[in-house]
């Protein structure tokens, strides 16, 4: 545990630190970088990209512009490439620390240890007292680290040993993991420059106080709580909520609790206060995040049946509006037929055909060829309009006209009354349809089927060191709807379509991220309220996760699938929420197998054990695998 809270905080200060104000003013910053940095903290990476290489063209010299590319790759774990982007940063400006570490975390990534030292040792030496150099100087501490934990694998084996024997005890079924290094600076310090210092300082204090123990940062919950309600600085609002749920004490969690009900507090904002009670162990903190999720559930049923209500009331609505629609055409088409009789009459009246009397004779009928053609048949002489019937036709088309168009400005209205009849419809329609987001949802801690993106904003994860965290995106984005109206009937409005907008796919995220902070608490009697929310919220991108979910409530429906998942390739530098998810497969895989025989899935856990490259998957592993020996000889379930 201690040792993914010291891991936690490096990539908390390596996230924060990147992303911050390295060695320039965002005033001596060109506008192509200003708007990359932008969409850079909207999680909007390949337009910062496009912005950042624009700069390159322009002013080829400008080494932030290929620093700033490298974070972009970096972000995306292409490390070798942001490698690349930071030395030729460094060719440009060889004295920019920053630069530096940036190529000593990707070395660091791809394996590189020996490189990653030298360029970590730069910056201690060209930087000293910096933050920059504070950061390089945890890197090497948590190389030093690592090292003297070679033994690792040694140590489990004799747990298990012991297990196996019927002899292992309470102190042999944990790790040893190693302490944190000792702070450089005291938390009295830290915690002064959170609360009087400049802005550039309240936002080191806010990263750097991750890095404390709970016991340490409790006795300062009440100036963690008046810097969140004095400060303005969204970063460090985030970074002091995740303090605040570090504490881990009942005044702690009612603060976090009262961040979500609030709506002073934007939707990213909220979900790093759910994050943060997520570390909570306090079962109270599990029945009251329950009762929210059955809460949202209900609420959304209710909204439901309101739905159904509405749309039989706005049905008959326009059902009437139709009516009044048609009535309304027709006496349109009734009134353009008189007026074509008015003006065909006074047309008659202006000309005279010879031996016919006034009006037109109709064309006879075409010769033959060579042959002229018969004569037109004569017409009955039409009787000549007197002054005074000419004057009241012309007054009475000038009346139909006028009454044509109040018509067509009545149909208008009609029509525009339909239109937002139908767009309601549309909503409500909707919500019966569920309409959230079926791709990528971003979800506290979240993985796809490839190592996912961190949702939150400068939210501590566990994983690999170094690794940085994603900056917070404002909310999520909605359904798009169908490219084009579909076309209505004639004289009738096309029918609207209706896109789920960012509040629906900011609820399906939260509710989700629910879901899995419950399954981490192991309560079987939750399962019904997690089921209804995921009827109602599901997402394809999280139904792996809600397997987790299941499997940790002892409900193992998901377990192959979650398996396979287990031998899928991922990278030793794999995002922190994938290590995070694989581990607990494997801790849940134990779970599983001290109730059920299964003598493939207890060969991979020893597999896993003693090859998987990443650590924390290799102790879980062990952890599992002296779980199910304890539990030999009890009866069991067979597969």
């Amino acid at each position: 545990m201690k040792t993914k809270k010291f891991i936690f905080s490096l990539i908390i200060f390596f996230c924060f630190f990147l992303v911050s104000v390295y060695c320039v003013n965002s005033a001596e910053m060109s506008e192509n970088i200003k708007k990359g940095l932008m969409k850079m903290s909207m999680d909007r990476l390949d337009e910062a990209q496009s912005y950042f290489e624009r700069e390159q063209q322009s002013n080829p010299k400008n080494g932030l512009a290929y620093y700033y590319t490298g974070e972009i790759y970096y972000r995306k774990t292409d490390f070798s490439k942001a490698l690349e982007l930071y030395q030729k940063a460094i060719e440009i400006e060889p004295a920019n620390s920053a630069y530096h570490l940036g190529a000593g975390m990707a070395y660091l990534s791809l394996g590189q240890n020996d490189k990653a030292i030298e360029e970590f040792q730069v910056v201690i030496s060209s930087s000293p007292g910096t933050y920059q150099a504070k950061q390089a100087e945890l890197q090497l501490n948590m190389l030093k680290n690592t090292n003297k934990n070679t033994d690792v694998v040694k140590k489990w084996q004799s747990a298990e040993k012991a297990a196996q024997a019927g002899t292992i005890t309470k102190k042999e079924e944990t790790i040893q993991t190693p302490t944190l290094v000792q702070q450089a600076v005291p938390i009295e310090t830290v915690v002064k420059d959170l609360r009087f210092g400049t802005l550039t300082k309240r936002k080191e204090a806010s990263r750097l106080l991750y890095s404390f123990s709970s016991t340490q940062l409790e006795s300062f919950l009440q100036q963690f709580i008046s810097c969140m309600n004095k400060e303005k600085d969204d970063e460090i609002k985030k970074n002091v909520l995740l303090v605040i749920g570090k504490v881990q004490t009942k005044e702690a969690s009612e603060y976090l609790f009262g961040v979500l009900d609030s709506a002073d507090y934007l939707f990213d904002t909220k979900m790093v206060a759910l994050q943060a009670l997520s570390e909570s162990l306090n079962p109270d903190v599990a029945e009251k995040l329950k009762d929210i999720l059955d809460n949202m559930v209900t609420r959304k049923l209710k909204m439901r049946e309101e739905a159904k209500a509405k749309i039989e009331s706005i049905e008959n609505k326009i059902d009437d509006l139709d009516v009044q629609r048609i009535t309304l055409e027709s006496d349109r088409a009734k009134l353009q037929a008189r007026i074509q009789e008015i003006n065909g009459k006074l047309m008659m009246q202006s000309f005279e055909t010879p031996g016919f009397g006034p009006g037109i004779a109709p064309p006879g009928a075409a010769g033959l060829p060579g042959l002229p053609g018969l004569p037109p048949a004569p017409e009955a002489p039409a009787e000549a309009l007197s002054p005074e019937q000419v004057k009241q036709l012309r007054a009475e088309g000038k009346k139909i006209e006028a009454d044509i168009k109040a018509k067509e400005k009545q149909l208008d209205k009609i029509k525009n009354q339909i239109a937002k009849l139908q767009e309601e419809k549309a909503k409500n329609e909707a919500l019966l349809a569920k309409k959230y987001s079926t791709g990528v949802v971003k979800v506290i801690g979240t993985v796809g089927t490839q190592p996912s993106q961190q949702p939150i904003a400068n939210a501590p994860t566990p994983g690999m060191p170094g690794m940085p965290g994603m900056p917070g995106v404002p909310g999520m984005p909605g359904m798009p709807g169908m490219p084009e109206t579909f076309p209505g009937m004639p004289g009738m409005p096309s029918q609207p379509t209706f896109t789920a907008g960012p509040e629906e796919e900011q609820e399906q995220a939260l509710a989700l991220s629910i879901v899995k902070i419950l399954g981490k608490f192991g309560k079987p009697d939750h399962i019904s309220i997690i089921e209804k929310a995921w009827e109602e919220y599901k997402a394809d991108s999280f139904e792996l996760e809600y397997g987790l979910v299941r499997a940790q409530l002892g409900f193992y429906e998901y377990m192959d699938s979650l398996v396979e998942r287990l031998r899928e390739d991922y990278p030793f530098s794999a995002d922190p929420n994938e290590i995070a998810f694989r581990a607990d497969i494997v801790k849940v895989l134990g779970n599983y197998l001290s109730q059920h025989e299964n003598q493939d899935y207890v060969e991979l856990l020893g597999y896993l054990a003693e090859s998987d490259t990443n650590e924390a998957i290799k102790t879980a592993a062990y952890q599992a695998l002296s779980k199910v020996k304890t539990q030999q000889g009890k009866p069991s379930e067979k597969t």
